[in-house]
């Protein structure tokens, strides 16, 4: 990993684990627009086996993890911050196995029937998102579903040090755009099955502003 990418995921983990409740409250109005995706994924999925679900970036556990969790699904999720994880463990069974850390870091023997990443990836540095989403490919049985977002725009790198009123590290994005996006889910070998575009309206110290994103579901 090279030294800016270290200091990019530094700066997160210790950005998030500063804002952990407030953003909790903050993504409120997002729960919707995910779930309208979760669910209609999640009741596509072809198999008569208990479902095995990856989420990356899965925050305090709410609403995606815990809808996973009530439907008895075997989820492995994951996030950078510490405190998000805590939170998790407040808001989920102990049948979720929490994984702290770095996504790139991630390794696993097991194949999913779905891999979530809601507002996540695109915290990587952009030459780690195509490579993650490789990973991700592999991590994935035959026939299982990607559900991921991602910026509409194209832009190398974006920085926040107050984002939330945070007051430690820094939050970092990054997008290739909602073309080079489905271009590099096409040659991972995905076949991408939505490709829609949600505006979200972010509230930040009283001003709102819209962010396009890029909704993908995309079958292996």
């Amino acid at each position: 990993m090279s030294e800016f990418n270290s200091q990019v995921k530094d700066d997160i983990k210790k950005a998030y684990d500063d804002v952990a409740n407030t953003y909790l409250t903050w993504t409120q109005s997002s729960h919707k627009t995910r779930l309208s995706y979760l669910e209609p994924m999640l009741d596509s999925l072809n198999t008569t086996d208990q479902i095995s679900v990856l989420e990356l970036g899965c925050g305090a556990g709410v609403p995606c993890t815990q809808l996973l969790a009530s439907r008895g699904y075997n989820v492995t999720a994951n996030d950078i911050s510490s405190a998000q994880i805590a939170l998790a463990r407040e808001h989920l069974p102990g049948s979720v196995k929490l994984i702290e850390g770095d996504m790139m870091k991630l390794e696993f023997e097991q194949q999913f029937d779905a891999v979530l990443a809601m507002y996540s990836i695109f915290h990587l540095p952009r030459d780690e998102q195509s490579v993650m989403l490789r990973r991700i490919f592999g991590w994935l049985k035959p026939g299982g579903q990607l559900l991921a977002n991602f910026p509409e725009s194209s832009f190398e790198t974006a920085s926040d040090q107050s984002w939330l009123g945070g007051t430690k590290g820094a939050m970092h994005w990054s997008g290739w755009g909602r073309t080079e996006t489905t271009r590099l889910l096409v040659e991972t070998g995905f076949d991408v099955v939505v490709d829609e575009v949600v505006v979200d309206t972010e509230e930040q110290n009283g001003v709102a502003k819209d962010a396009p994103f890029q909704w993908i579901i995309a079958r292996k």
